[in-house]
């Protein structure tokens, strides 16, 4: 449903809403006269006015089940509409991160290793020692910047999500995230090999790898602790995520207007995305617990 669509229909809610709170204005001072009325001097004038309020009633009654309907069906609506707004939204801000970082990594390493390669040829005929060196060196950042671009793919739509299943890919992505080994990670995955074909069962799982990335890297930025602690739950009818860590903790509500914890906001809008619950505890260290309801054909269990 478009935009356009949705204000007429909203008006028609509206509008409805407007005429059932006139029926019961109206219904009620005819309830009232009823009150007032002398039974014996003005039977026939009270008789009328019942009629008149069982009338009302009956357009009150009649009405009400399409008011709640249409209600009910905008409501949904507009879940809709946030839904896909929050999903452009972050498709908007994963562009931008990877600019950024193809931008601050590759492309950097790829101008600074064309520098050496035109060294490199200054050097050939007057010193071949050096310019073996430097192609040496020319050699070895290539393969770096192949490695970042991998990572980067990966990064992208991690294959093995759909080859292996959540748990080997999450401890792939907790390998690369702690390669420098900073923190000493704990976990608690459960296996869950079993990715359904369902489109909205496969972006429930993407979701959910999205979201263990999220919460460790802003641990690893942000938390200056030294310790973290991976959970991925099947509970049933949900799965629950859980990543903590020891550090500072901070200011949940501060975090969410600043720049730099734009992830925590990502984090929320994916939850939200997938109708799911999220509680946040910074009393000691940072605890990040989320319920996020399974799919199966497309709908919530």
């Amino acid at each position: 449903m478009d935009l356009l669509n949705f204000d007429i229909i909203q008006t028609i809610y509206d509008e409805l809403k407007e005429e059932q709170a006139r029926r019961r204005s109206l219904l009620q001072e005819k309830q009232r006269q009823i009150q007032d009325i002398d039974t014996e001097k003005n039977n026939t004038e009270r008789k009328q006015l019942l009629a008149e309020c069982d009338d009302l009633e009956r357009q009150i009654s009649a009405h009400e089940k399409r008011v709640e309907q249409l209600g009910k069906f905008l409501s949904e609506s507009f879940m809709l509409h946030v839904k896909q707004f929050s999903i452009l939204d972050a498709q908007e801000k994963e562009r931008q991160r990877i600019a950024r970082d193809l931008h601050d990594t590759s492309l950097q390493n790829l101008t600074y290793l064309v520098h050496k390669v035109e060294l490199g040829s200054l050097y050939i005929d007057e010193d071949p020692v050096k310019a073996k060196l430097e192609l040496a060196t020319v050699g070895k950042g290539i393969r770096q910047v192949i490695e970042e671009i991998r990572n980067t793919i990966f990064d992208l739509r991690p294959m093995s999500v759909d080859d292996l299943g959540l748990k080997e890919t999450i401890d792939k992505l907790l390998a690369v995230l702690n390669q420098d080994k900073q923190f000493y990670i704990k976990t608690d995955i459960d296996a869950i090999i079993d990715m359904s074909s369902d489109p909205s069962a496969q972006l429930m799982y993407m979701s959910i790898y999205r979201i263990i990335q999220e919460c460790v890297q802003n641990a690893i930025k942000h938390s200056d602790g030294k310790e973290i602690f991976v959970q991925l739950k099947d509970c049933g009818n949900c799965y629950r995520i859980v990543v903590r860590d020891d550090g500072r903790g901070f200011d949940v509500d501060a975090a969410m207007k600043k720049e730099r914890h734009f992830g925590l906001s990502v984090i929320k809008e994916r939850v939200m995305f997938l109708e799911g619950k999220m509680d946040i505890d910074v009393s000691n260290g940072t605890s990040v617990e989320i319920e996020i309801p399974k799919v199966k054909n497309g709908k919530r269990k």
